[in-house]
């Protein structure tokens, strides 16, 4: 099964409003994450321009992306991705 990528910056919506939470049994504690930081799931570095790989072609169709990587680690670990627009 083919796997896709789609080049975007931090700008794009999926990066606006996050929060990491963290929850015990007693509390909850969301911390936000700026909308600037955009972290590759390979090297994790913070980068501003990145690929969302998707799994396929049906979670490309619905925008479920599996992660987001630089340039580098796309073609490290996803050799053969199909690059869309």
């Amino acid at each position: 099964m083919p796997v896709y990528a789609r080049k975007v910056t931090s700008q794009h919506p999926i990066f606006q409003d996050r929060e990491t939470v963290i929850t015990t049994r007693e509390i909850t504690t969301r911390i936000p994450v700026p909308d600037s930081i955009t972290l590759c799931d390979g090297c994790n570095k913070n980068i501003p321009e990145g690929y969302l790989v998707y799994l396929g072609k049906r979670e490309l169709k619905a925008n479920q992306p599996y992660d987001y990587y630089c340039a580098d680690c796309l073609k490290s670990y996803f050799k053969g991705a199909i690059i869309t627009e």
